[in-house]
């Protein structure tokens, strides 16, 4: 089951990747990361993460933006690969994959863009 999610930040691409580098439980998740410039103080920064859900025993993975290329520091997060069975049901997996990396930059997000459920 897919789950996507935007966010506005109030901080740049790199200081928002810095946090989550150095949040512990997200640390332990990443499988890649990079950030480039791109002239005129544009920004992005990629993640991607994978992580085992016990609860319907699968391996999801989240992907994460974090650029500025607008004029403003967006999120987006993408989270595939954590449903299970014919249904693709997920059981909140990528959600709560979502969350590990919404949580640790809650009090600088001042608009979620978009959320499917």
């Amino acid at each position: 089951m897919k789950k996507y999610s935007e966010f506005k930040l109030t901080i740049e691409p790199f200081e928002a990747a810095m946090l989550l580098t150095e949040n512990s439980e997200v640390k332990e998740l990443i499988v890649f990361y990079d950030y480039k410039v791109a002239g005129d103080d544009k920004r992005i920064c990629i993640f991607v993460l994978e992580k085992f859900f016990l609860r319907n025993s699968s391996t999801a993975s989240l992907t994460v933006t974090i650029d500025n290329f607008e004029g403003e520091t967006i999120m987006k997060c993408v989270s595939t690969g954590n449903g299970e069975g014919f249904l693709d049901i997920g059981w909140g997996a990528g959600k709560s994959f979502i969350n590990s990396v919404r949580n640790p930059l809650e009090e600088y997000i001042i608009d979620v863009i978009q959320e499917n459920e």
